[in-house]
């Protein structure tokens, strides 16, 4: 009896996902197909998307792809984290005398060796792999098959920093789904709707080409894409605030701003970007102290910011929609040099601020001269 496995998050499916499985499906023409979406992967956070919507995405892109698949909500039963051992322990114990085929993308056949008991997993499956175009094939030292042909690069990660950007849905994610993820606002559907009511059209765009911006520097320079995007998308929250309203929003909430009182004085809308990062953490339970953080700093900077901090302050200041000349260059320079590009986004943002004969804020000043002196 030959029994297909495919485990994975799913967060969510993908076109990938069902053209994989497919060929498999043809390639080794199983009995029967499990189909085992992560409870909580070994490999990542928990997924903070509900396991039953994940499930319930996966019964619907494939529906129609056969009537042999069981859809196996093994690993909910488990309560933790399940590791693909303990999955091929539990289908041999389920089905006697059982051929079991673990479907795996080309990255995770590459990294096999690293999962927790793998030997168990050599000895008792044969690993079925679909391949990338570029693939370099080292013959593992374990039963597996190559399925025939090429798989498209697409991950779960890249269509969720999709809709985080965008607040649309790919054409990379299977049609039966997108009412779901629509239905649920998930993947930050429901910050798009938050921002369309509480920001101005043209600033609501602009928040999408930050995000847009930030994701392609993202690939430069090593920093997960979804953190990026969630910045970008985020970064502006509180621009729709009034000067006075943003006062006393950081005052009711205690927000931590430096030069609070010269700030609500001289400049008061220079605190957007602290109440900006206070509802990504408070409305949209964004925890990650990095992305909380390039919130706060994309306005001024400041002299210890993080890679993920310089990415946001250079694409706020050189996003698309921004027409002056100097975007362009900043825009060029951020493709090449990070730091580089923030020097020249500081000072025009400095230059800027003078010749609109307006208070400069001591963060910024400090932050010119740190990376004069980085310069030298």
């Amino acid at each position: 009896m030959k029994i297909l496995v495919f485990g994975g998050s799913f967060d969510p499916v993908h076109k990938g996902h069902v053209a994989l499985f497919k060929r498999a499906l043809k390639q080794v023409n199983p009995d029967v197909a499990h189909i085992v979406p992560a409870y909580h992967s070994p490999f990542k956070a928990k997924s903070p998307t509900p396991f039953r919507l994940r499930m319930k995405m996966l019964k619907e892109a494939f529906k129609n792809a056969g009537s042999n698949i069981i859809f196996d909500d093994y690993e909910r039963k488990q309560g933790g984290m399940t590791y693909s051992y303990q999955l091929v322990k539990y289908l041999k114990e389920r089905y006697s005398n059982a051929e079991i085929y673990l479907l795996v993308g080309t990255d995770c056949l590459n990294d096999l060796h690293n999962w927790k008991n793998p030997q168990y997993i050599f000895d008792n499956a044969t690993v079925i792999a679909g391949k990338r175009k570029g693939y370099d094939e080292n013959p593992a030292a374990f039963k597996h098959i190559f399925l025939p042909g090429f798989f498209p690069k697409l991950s779960s990660s890249r269509v969720r920093a999709h809709i985080w950007a965008c607040g649309e849905i790919p054409s990379t994610v299977p049609h039966a789904i997108a009412h779901t993820i629509f239905q649920n606002k998930l993947y930050g559907l429901n910050v798009h709707q938050w921002l369309k009511a509480h920001l101005k059209p043209n600033r609501y765009l602009h928040s999408k080409n930050v995000a847009e911006m930030a994701a392609a520097f993202s690939d430069i320079y090593d920093v997960k894409v979804e953190d990026a995007v969630k910045a970008g998308i985020l970064h502006d929250a509180g621009k729709g605030f009034s000067n006075q309203t943003l006062i006393e929003f950081c005052k009711k909430n205690r927000i931590k701003v430096p030069y609070f009182e010269d700030i609500c004085k001289c400049e008061p809308a220079l605190l957007h970007s602290y109440a900006s990062s206070w509802i990504a953490r408070h409305e949209f339970d964004i925890r990650n102290k990095d992305i909380l953080q390039a919130i706060s700093e994309h306005t001024l900077g400041s002299l210890h910011m993080s890679t993920l901090s310089k990415i946001l302050f250079v694409a706020d200041i050189s996003s698309k929609d921004r027409k002056y000349k100097d975007a362009f260059v900043i825009r060029n320079l951020a493709l090449q040099d990070l730091d580089k590009a923030l020097l020249y986004a500081a000072n025009r943002k400095l230059l800027f601020t003078i010749d609109s004969q307006k208070w400069l804020c001591p963060v910024g000043i400090a932050l010119w001269n740190h990376l004069v002196k980085q310069r030298n």
